[in-house]
């Protein structure tokens, strides 16, 4: 292109930059986070009470897969699917120590009221009398005149019970009873006068 003679050219016009611009879309709810933190709030919340803990170990993995969900849906917030996650893992491990614990004090209890336990019976007398005990399997029965001692080593043996009653002929009779659980002292007891009666009792899990 020629220019008029006389006349400078005209002056080269600058180039424009040109500018990226990134729309960014609002990111949508998310209905399934939502539900994953429902669900793992529940399970978290039932997993500390015995027993209704159980429903935790179903309401956690379902807590779980939809946190998971909630996290690959595409252009949906992730927050709620994040922390419904967490709550259901949480409820399986809380679940999982309650249960746990709830079992060991099953078996200790158990383990005390079927362990194998030293029970001695022990009766004092100034005269004649007799001496009724349990021996587990019954009640025993046996006269004594003097000082008397029974000791039965068995597993079966739970309630314990000793009675001594003295001689209605004696007004001066003097009768006691004493029981003894491992060692431990449990019952003591003494009667006095015409048909003297004393009564120890007790249980072998609560020595």
């Amino acid at each position: 292109m020629s220019h008029q003679q006389g006349y400078p050219p005209a002056p080269a016009q600058p180039e424009q930059p040109i500018h990226n611009v990134r729309i960014q879309e609002d990111k949508k709810a998310n209905g399934v986070g939502v539900a994953a933190l429902v669900v793992g709030i529940v399970a978290a919340a039932l997993a500390v009470i015995p027993l209704l803990g159980m429903v935790a170990f179903f309401l956690g993995p379902v807590a779980i897969v939809l946190g998971i969900i909630g996290l690959i849906l595409k252009n949906r917030k992730k927050g709620m699917a994040i922390a419904g996650s967490i709550l259901g893992v949480v409820g399986l491990i809380v679940a999982g120590l309650m249960t746990a614990a709830i079992s060991a004090g099953v078996d200790a209890v158990d383990k005390s009221i079927n362990a194998e336990h030293t029970v001695e019976y022990i009766a004092t007398t100034t005269g004649p009398a007799g001496v009724s005990y349990w021996t587990g399997g019954g009640s025993s029965n046996e006269d004594i005149t003097a000082d008397w001692k029974k000791t039965i080593t068995s597993s079966d043996i739970n309630i314990t019970s000793l009675t001594v009653s003295g001689d209605y002929s004696d007004s001066a009779a003097s009768v006691s009873c004493e029981i003894f659980v491992d060692g431990q002292s449990i019952a003591k007891n003494t009667g006095s006068g015409a048909g003297a009666r004393a009564t120890c009792s007790g249980s072998t899990w609560t020595k």
